[in-house]
């Protein structure tokens, strides 16, 4: 979570850069400034190197406007922040455990928030028929947290019921 929030105040940083480069420059091309300077003024105030303030100033022979574009960087951004509060969410919900029996054995199914994981750790190693049953559901053998796993979202929540109903119903049959 510290390094979305690292990121999220990077790009808040650019974005205020590329907006102070664009009132510089809309400021100068109503002076009749040269480019030149432009780039000089941009560089020296927003703290852009000459090279970044440059892209952004010449202009292309397909491009009929200077300046910087923050739209890529603005959906950035939203996405950033969208995922540092489905994380927060996910952490204020906590690490849950439950324990299933199913007719093949007990299963343990635990929602690992700190690893964003959903996991199921059975007692030892599954049969043939409920490995693939689990790969199908898309989980993955962990060996360094000795459990199947996949991704902690609502669909992994659901493949996990899933596979635990498949497995019951396997045996039982």
């Amino acid at each position: 979570m510290q390094r979305i929030v690292t990121r999220i105040e990077e790009v808040a940083l650019s974005i205020d850069r590329m907006k102070a480069a664009n009132a510089i420059i809309r400021r100068m091309e109503k002076q009749h400034t040269t480019e030149e300077d432009m780039i000089a003024a941009v560089a020296a105030n927003t703290g852009l190197s000459t090279e970044a303030a440059a892209r952004g100033i010449t202009l292309a022979p397909w491009q009929s406007r200077r300046g910087f574009i923050t739209t890529n960087s603005r959906a950035e951004l939203r996405r950033l922040q969208q995922r540092l509060a489905a994380l927060a969410r996910m952490k204020e919900r906590g690490t849950r455990s439950q324990e299933v029996k199913p007719s093949a054995g007990a299963v343990e199914i635990t929602e690992n928030a700190d690893m964003a994981r959903i996991q199921l750790i059975f007692p030892d190693k599954p049969d043939e028929p409920t490995r693939r049953v689990l790969k199908a559901n898309g989980f993955r053998w962990s060996p360094s947290q000795g459990a199947w796993q996949r991704h902690l979202n609502e669909a992994g929540r659901y493949a996990a019921q899933r596979v635990v109903k498949t497995i019951s119903g396997a045996s039982a049959a």
